[in-house]
């Protein structure tokens, strides 16, 4: 008989909204075809264990600190066969993760990956190149101040090279007018350009709340479809 859920891991570094997103609509019977082995957290004591624990779902620790990075994947690698995993979701986790042999892996980033991805690029750094990339098609006069602007939060696959996996789904979400707006009034200092850019985090995370639940069910029919 053919086994219908797909073991799944979720793989963070932090307080974990986007994990608790996933989380909160497994245990609600809302991604059916998962078997949600366990929230892994690279960072002993983050927030997102907590949440793990007040959903009742199992967690483990592979602390990244005072590893090679080689030896923390090694680790990793260990604990995910170990567990019989099949698919890996990368949910605010600021770690490199090494592709393994039959383990399907995503990664969840806040833009476009293409144009706002690499080293480094995560929380709100990501959000302050789309807010300086928008300002400047304005002041070269690529763009007008009165139009719309879009950031793009994507789930693509996780490969060895920093965000440059194909693209599994795509959010469209409209940049608040007043953001830009607000950045201009006050002129692009560091200050008003971080306080633009958590303004455009808070506004873009709940975007992902939606999307995150609906591509691992996505991603694990894939697997049970493959299987044949």
């Amino acid at each position: 008989m053919k086994n219908e859920k797909v073991n799944t891991v979720l793989i963070a570094s932090g307080g974990g909204t986007d994990a608790n997103a996933i989380m909160t609509d497994s245990v609600n019977g809302c991604i059916p075809n998962i078997n949600l082995k366990a929230l892994l957290s690279t960072k002993n004591k983050a927030g997102c264990i907590e949440k793990a624990i007040a959903l009742g779902v199992s967690h483990v620790v592979v602390e990244r600190k005072g590893k090679t990075l080689e030896s923390f994947n090694n680790e990793l690698r260990f604990m995910l066969k170990s567990l019989k995993v099949e698919l890996v979701f990368l949910v605010g986790c600021v770690v490199k993760i090494f592709p393994i042999d039959g383990v399907k892996m995503y990664n969840i980033h806040p833009a476009d990956p293409h144009k706002h991805g690499g080293a480094g690029m995560y929380g709100l750094e990501v959000h302050r190149r789309v807010i300086k990339e928008i300002i400047d098609q304005i002041e070269r006069e690529k763009a007008r101040a009165d139009g719309k602007f879009f950031t793009f939060p994507t789930v693509h696959e996780a490969v060895m090279e920093y965000d440059s996996g194909d693209i599994f789904l795509q959010g469209r979400v409209e940049v608040p007018r007043e953001i830009i707006v607000d950045v201009f009034r006050e002129s692009l200092t560091k200050k008003n350009l971080d306080k633009a850019a958590l303004r455009l985090q808070s506004y873009v995370l709940p975007n992902e709340w939606i999307m995150l639940p609906g591509a691992v069910q996505m991603a694990a029919k894939k697997i049970i479809d493959e299987r044949g």
